[in-house]
């Protein structure tokens, strides 16, 4: 039977009055958004410029390019660099900034007092400025996600505090009624991340645990920072969006109720998978790796529901540019879980465990799900807020076809390379010098996978600034890049059958 689902609308596209009234919601967030946005921006070209140099360090480490003998970076200093740099820099305040702005929507209610997030937002650069600064000198945990050096930490926590605050007071003041998937999904994600980050700082940093319960925390951490802060995020996203851009209702609310709580019940237990054959209780493994393949029951629900919506209608893709970045991430998600349930079974895991395999596997998700969800949104909002246009529309384009041309090279020169890698190692035979000759190639495909996202990086950096400062003709309806039907998007509280 056809389940009626509420529809999440754009507040705002109808009658005149539903227009000023979105006008004066997004002239009030306006600010913090898109200082989370720039700052977020700014954090990416910085880790586009590490990762880089990490990269060809590890295909040419003596090449003059690569700095060697510069301590500060070198790669054990230049990699964490990019990772945090990507994760709490562009993703993280990506993240923030779409949520605030999400949550403005939703409660059609404009901003009263934007100095908290505002405030939020400074100091959090602050915290990464100077966690950063402390891996390059060396002042490192050596926990991966979790390098930086309690100080900074607990500036990363108070700003997150401020921001979990006023996006949980902001839920909790909403109009009666059923709440939008999307608010399920921000209001779990705000939650979670602020409790997991203090936990794990405080269990290995203020009051360390013993001995190999230390690595078990990291990879608890690492996972849930994934599972249950940047999917959580970008899924918000997706849900809002991908209705939006098909002028439909989500099709099934259960079915999305269902891929929330999936993702609430599994997803905190899934990062111990890297841990397989470490000194570890048996049943915490196999409990991460059972979490690990349970995740594609609320994956497969999201993927169905995405699906059903559209209808197998993509026909916009190729004029809607944000719709083309939230829809392409949304279906890297299914594939990314898919191999992630793969290789965390343990005769996999055999194979795959310490290769390049798993660094594509990472980078698949934090940047060909995460962060072409986040792109879309920023390619959606930042003309709503400045009611200007993006300029030079080849440019954009430019922008996705480099990151998906970048990504997959760098995904199939990973993935390839670390099975022949991980083959390798398993026969006692092969010497360690024939295997980095084997994967020698594979290896200058990856460089050059991030030489092209490095790049698309840059373009994107380039197109947030133009239309930071440059004022282009006002945004009458729907900006050039993004041919919707304004006509066809519900109004609030509006109910359809799926």
């Amino acid at each position: 039977m056809k389940q009626p689902v509420v529809a999440e609308p754009e507040l705002g596209g109808g009658t005149t009055a539903e227009q000023v009234s979105v006008s004066i919601v997004d002239r009030s967030i306006r600010i913090p958004v898109l200082m989370f946005f720039g700052s977020g921006v700014l954090w990416l070209a910085v880790a586009s410029f590490f990762w880089v140099l990490a990269s060809s360090q590890i295909y040419t480490p003596t090449a003059w390019w690569t700095l060697p003998g510069v301590a500060w970076l070198s790669f054990g200093r230049a990699y964490p660099v990019f990772l945090n740099c990507l994760v709490y820099g562009w993703a993280t305040c990506a993240g923030i900034g779409t949520g605030i702005w999400l949550l403005s929507r939703f409660t059609d209610a404009p901003l009263l007092n934007p100095l908290y997030p505002i405030l939020a937002s400074l100091i959090w650069n602050v915290g990464l400025l100077t966690g950063v600064l402390s891996i390059l000198v060396g002042l490192t945990s050596g926990n991966e996600l979790l390098e930086f050096p309690s100080y900074s930490a607990f500036i990363l926590f108070l700003a997150l505090v401020m921001v979990s605050l006023w996006a949980i007071t902001i839920i909790w003041n909403r109009k009666p009624g059923t709440m939008y998937i999307s608010q399920w999904y921000l209001l779990g994600a705000f939650l979670w991340f602020a409790w997991t980050y203090a936990t794990a700082n405080v269990a290995l940093s203020l009051a360390p645990a013993p001995g190999v319960t230390q690595p078990a925390i990291a990879w608890w951490y690492a996972g849930s920072l994934v599972d249950l802060w940047l999917t959580p995020i970008a899924l918000a996203v997706a849900y809002y969006l991908i209705p939006k851009f098909a002028g439909r209702s989500i099709y099934s609310y259960k079915l999305a109720l269902l891929s929330f709580w999936g993702l609430a019940l599994f997803g905190g237990w899934t990062g111990m998978t890297h841990l397989i054959g470490g000194p570890l209780p048996v049943w915490m493994i196999t409990a991460s790796i059972v979490a690990k393949v349970l995740m594609l029951i609320p994956v497969l629900a999201v993927a169905a529901n995405f699906h059903r919506t559209m209808e197998s209608d993509y026909g916009g893709l190729r004029d809607n540019l944000p719709f083309r970045f939230v829809v392409i991430g949304a279906m890297v998600y299914t594939a990314y879980s898919i191999e992630g349930s793969i290789i965390s079974i343990r005769s996999v895991a055999q194979v795959t465990q310490f290769t390049l395999v798993t660094a594509g596997h990472t980078q698949l998700g934090l940047l060909g799900f995460c962060s072409m969800v986040l792109f879309g949104a920023v390619y959606y909002i930042v003309p709503r807020l400045l009611n200007r246009q993006w300029l030079y529309p080849k440019l954009l384009t430019a922008h996705f076809w480099f990151t998906v041309v970048g990504l997959g090279l760098l995904f199939f020169g990973l993935t390839i390379g670390g099975m022949i890698q991980g083959f390798g190692l398993q026969d006692p035979q092969v010497p360690m010098s024939a295997i980095s000759d084997l994967i020698q190639p594979f290896l200058a495909v990856q460089n050059i996978g991030v030489l092209l996202l490095a790049i698309a990086n840059l373009g994107f950096t380039v197109a947030f600034t133009l239309i930071l400062l440059i004022s282009a003709p006002a945004r009458q309806r729907p900006v050039a890049i993004e041919q919707i039907n304004e006509a066809s998007e519900s109004t609030e509280g509006e109910v359809s059958v799926a």
